[in-house]
């Protein structure tokens, strides 16, 4: 007899397949590219959603208890955060799972190959330096595709400063 909270399929089964699941799709998402992640469109999210309804039966082994739902829940939380946590402790975990930049221009030249391996557009570069109030890819010392989609332009001219140089002599200051 099912009852509300107990669920109908063995708690290893449940944890298991959130794991398996969890990092089916990290790995997906990591291989459809940083475009992806920095710029969503209606197409992505309609991806998105169907991902999510056609890995649900195979998340919950087609218990749907209120307990199955919460340790499928709380799986994916938990992993989640072992996750974060291991990319925060291993530079190379970090780099597995998120990326490392790409530079896409350096001294107001574009890196064509570049640009293809993440298939963005030469008129896409521009409409984000434009975002960043840059009229001219000439006026570009570097411009990086960020792991997480974002880009990042640093004029010609404007240097780095090491952050010793920048840092505030009371380190905990309050506001």
């Amino acid at each position: 007899m099912p009852t509300l909270l107990i669920p109908e399929a063995p708690l290893w089964a449940l944890v298991l397949r959130g794991v398996v699941v969890y990092l089916f799709l990290l790995a997906a998402l990591r291989l459809s590219g940083r475009r992806e992640l920095g710029q969503m469109t209606s197409f992505d999210l309609v991806l998105l959603l169907l991902v999510s309804n056609a890995v649900q039966n195979s998340l919950n082994a087609g218990d749907n208890s209120l307990g199955g739902g919460l340790v499928s829940a709380a799986t994916l939380f938990l992993v989640n955060r072992a996750v974060g946590y291991a990319a925060w402790r291993w530079r190379w975990i970090d780099r597995l799972v998120q990326g490392r930049p790409l530079r896409l221009v350096t001294d107001g030249r574009v890196h064509t190959g570049a640009l293809r391996s993440e298939r963005l557009t030469l008129a896409e570069l521009r409409s984000a330096l434009r975002k960043q109030g840059i009229g001219n890819i000439g006026d570009c010392q570097r411009v990086v595709l960020e792991p997480d989609g974002t880009l990042t332009a640093i004029r010609i001219g404007v240097e780095p400063r090491p952050l010793p140089e920048l840092a505030h002599p009371d380190a905990f200051h309050q506001a």
